[in-house]
């Protein structure tokens, strides 16, 4: 117990000091007096809110932090079409939107709603599935990744009973397909075979949507219905996710990058630009002054704890 009391005396003024050392240079998440977050949204440098303000990399990183309905929101730009919920060293997930089409018992349209959406600078991630849903429904989904991209999805069905409810997409009722890499816009079009004519009774409408794989979970003819709340649902809980990179704009690479700073590394990205991360053994935000900062509370509580166990062995021996 004496030897456990005399040894906390000598490594914890150490590892406290230079626990806050490694704290103050690690934690950094934005440039001097630039707000970090955006209600609840973290928002790391290269980001950066406000136009203008220095705060950000340069004009494709600057986002803004809408508080007009009272409810902080984070956007790409200086519109509201790009809300972004999260942003971490690689990606950042972003607000939904899908096109979907409505039929009356006759045939007709009583509702009908193209999407597209463009990013400047940043790619829509692999990690997202192109969904369908309905039982007389095929889509399009139309897009550019430094060449003209085109894929379709079909989801059919005859009856009700033929529509499975265990999440799963296998193509009756519901239709998933992977994207490219590198897309930077797509469209999304929506058409029927026979106008939901011969299925209206339990599925009225169709649609079609972009998003992160495995937070969609179909939940069969509750969803066909309109009955689950999925247009809510897309909205609320299937995000986009988007990768970010440096000067992918300007197709630069890591010879000619010039926002890694100290003690990090540059690695180039397969749909144009770079990224920056820390080195082994160094913490912080690898885009800000001084850069990345070692971590050595680990190596000199350790090193402190041999060298003081093995002398007061030798004391109490």
């Amino acid at each position: 117990m004496l030897l456990h009391f005399i040894l906390s005396l000598y490594t914890l003024p150490f590892t406290m000091a230079l626990g806050t050392l490694q704290d103050s240079n690690t934690s950094a998440i934005a440039k001097p007096n630039c707000p970090t977050h955006c209600g609840n949204v973290t928002v790391p440098y290269p980001f950066g809110i406000g136009k203008d303000t220095g705060c950000s990399l340069d004009d494709s990183f600057y986002v803004t932090c809408n508080t007009s309905d009272g409810t902080p929101k984070l956007f790409l730009g200086s519109t509201d079409e790009i809300q972004i919920y999260s942003i971490s060293d690689t990606e950042f997930r972003m607000h939904n939107g899908f096109a979907d089409r409505c039929y009356n018992r006759n045939g007709t349209i009583s509702e009908d709603y193209d999407w597209s959406i463009e990013l400047s600078a940043f790619t829509f991630s692999v990690k997202n599935k192109f969904t369908v849903l309905g039982c007389d429904d095929y889509s399009f989904i139309r897009g550019r990744n430094g060449e003209e991209f085109s894929s379709a999805c079909m989801g059919v069905c005859s009856k009700a009973q033929d529509v499975a409810d265990n999440g799963q997409c296998p193509g009756v009722g519901c239709c998933q397909t992977s994207i490219p890499k590198g897309l930077n816009y797509y469209n999304i079009t929506l058409n029927s075979f026979q106008n939901h004519t011969d299925v209206w009774s339990f599925n009225r409408c169709g649609f079609a949507f972009l998003g992160e794989e495995g937070t969609f979970v179909f939940q069969g003819t509750n969803d066909l219905s309109l009955e689950g709340g999925v247009w809510d649902r897309i909205d609320a809980t299937v995000p986009i996710v988007v990768d970010w990179v440096i000067a992918r704009e300007h197709t630069q690479n890591c010879s000619e990058s010039s926002a890694c700073k100290e003690n990090s590394s540059c690695y180039e990205v397969d749909s144009g630009g770079y990224r920056c991360r820390c080195n082994n053994g160094y913490a912080g935000n690898p885009y800000l002054d001084p850069g990345c900062q070692g971590q050595f509370p680990v190596y000199i509580k350790y090193h402190f704890h041999c060298k003081y166990f093995t002398t007061l062995l030798q004391i109490f021996k």
